[in-house]
């Protein structure tokens, strides 16, 4: 069975309790429909099935299947809408989302529910009862991706749906709701503040690195996941020597390797290569389908984002990554159109999803150094990703305010399409240019309507939510 659970108060109880709003579950681990919810994960095998389940709704064309690699990018310069469209996302790139937003709300269901899940399995994992130092070390590991999956999710929320850590100065202003325990007698929490939000993640992102003894893992968190996502949490809060230091920790390790210059398309066209450091897995038989990245992408598919002239002109011609940006006709619409080439696999949808590469962690460390004013070791890790896109690239010896552009700039590239742009921008309290299909909107840092909405049916439901987020 499978339960959708349509709000965080519905979400907590983790039950039906005679709610209209519950139809599939996340754990479907017993057939039974009257299954208590405490008796989810009773043991090893249980857990491995919670965890399964918690891995899966990253899937979702609601969070990590679509959306969460989509309107950071559309909403910002990097992606437009092609004139003959489905209608996806219409609100983001004309800048007017409403608090009625299906995919906002979509995702913040989504969202919500991997916290529960790995919640869920946190607490159950806990109570395991083991008879071997074994079992006892695979229960640990387990437990631990589930703390790095719950502060994934944390983190997602509170970078769509609240301001910067930096945008207040002790970043006291609304978060989003923290999720650390099924409490079913408290189903209608109130918001937290940015600065607690953080405070749970880093917690969790703390408890998984004690727990967790694999290095590397396909399609499963591990260490090194978890530190790669404790980098870019501390780059997010401008913690810089906690970036540098994780991202040096990750980069150091024998485990992963910068794809060359000649095997580059392998990032893309091979699964857990040696640049991967985590990776959610999508088959044939098990994936978004029509719903998914490969298909809203790829011209065989809807084609419904294109890539803008403005960010192809940045590559220059002999820039390997230029080269996962198809140039064609969409049939109907544009004929001079620009594909996003990060799924090859199209319309087949069993493209794995990569969160985490290596080529991120040195960009991690190079913005880190730069704003700690160590420009000659942030040239060095800039320099190293430059020269894989290009060999025959000049020599960066930018310093500086320059070189924090440049590194923005190569972030805006090498990262394209896998949903940076718009928090890039705005965490460095940057202008956005909003490029549409027939025009683009300068928008003016600080403004109400980088994040996105609380769901006016998490308002109508919680009460305790309030307030929403200024401008809407």
């Amino acid at each position: 069975m499978k339960l959708k659970y349509k709000n965080i108060p519905v979400l907590l109880s983790m039950m039906c309790l005679g709610l209209t709003s519950c139809s599939d579950s996340f754990l479907d681990i017993k057939p039974e429909q009257n299954v208590a919810a405490e008796d989810a994960v009773i043991d090893l095998v249980t857990l491995q099935t919670a965890i399964n389940g918690m891995y899966s709704k990253l899937q979702d064309s609601d969070y990590y299947g679509r959306t969460m690699y989509v309107i950071p990018e559309l909403m910002a310069d990097n992606l437009y809408l092609s004139s003959r469209n489905t209608g996806r996302y219409l609100e983001f790139e004309n800048f007017v989302v409403s608090d009625r937003n299906t995919y906002a709300e979509g995702t913040w269901n989504q969202i919500y529910e991997v916290v529960v899940n790995a919640t869920r399995a946190i607490e159950g994992g806990k109570l395991i009862e083991v008879t071997t130092a074994e079992q006892q070390k695979k229960i640990d590991q387990l437990v631990g991706e589930a703390y790095t999956v719950r502060a994934l999710a944390h983190f997602d929320l509170v970078r769509l749906y609240a301001q910067p850590y930096n945008f207040t100065a002790n970043a006291t202003h609304a978060g989003v709701p923290v999720v650390s325990a099924i409490n079913t007698n408290q189903v209608s929490p109130s918001r937290n503040n940015v600065s607690e939000v953080y405070t749970q993640i880093n917690s969790d992102l703390a408890q998984a690195l004690l727990l967790m003894t694999n290095q590397k893992a396909s399609g499963y968190f591990s260490v090194s996941g978890a530190k790669a996502l404790a980098a870019r949490v501390a780059l997010y809060q401008e913690n810089n020597l906690e970036a540098i230091k994780q991202s040096t920790e990750v980069i150091n390790t024998s485990a992963y390797s910068l794809m060359t210059n000649a095997n580059y398309l392998k990032v893309w066209n091979t699964a857990f290569n040696s640049e991967s450091i985590f990776e959610i897995v999508n088959t044939i038989a098990d994936s978004e389908g029509t719903n998914s990245l490969g298909h809203f992408f790829s011209v065989a598919g809807y084609a419904d984002a294109l890539v803008t002239t403005e960010l192809f002109v940045l590559y220059d011609s002999n820039d390997i990554r230029k080269s996962v940006i198809v140039q064609g006709a969409k049939p109907g619409a544009e004929k001079n159109a620009l594909f996003v080439g990060k799924f090859p696999n199209g319309t087949k949808s069993d493209d794995n999803i990569r969160l985490f590469r290596l080529a991120e962690q040195y960009l991690i460390r190079a913005e880190a150094y730069a704003k700690e004013g160590n420009d000659m070791l942030a040239q060095q890790d800039l320099n190293l990703i430059v020269k894989r896109a290009q060999p025959n690239a000049a020599t960066i010896t930018d310093t500086g305010a320059n070189l924090l552009d440049r590194i923005l700039l190569e972030r805006r590239k090498e990262l394209a399409f896998e949903g940076h742009r718009l928090f890039d921008l705005n965490r460095n309290k940057k202008n956005v240019n909003i490029i549409q299909s027939e025009n683009a909107v300068l928008v003016n840092y600080p403004n109400d309507k980088f994040i996105l909405p609380i769901p006016l049916s998490e308002i109508n439901a919680n009460p305790n939510i309030k307030p929403q987020n200024n401008g809407y």
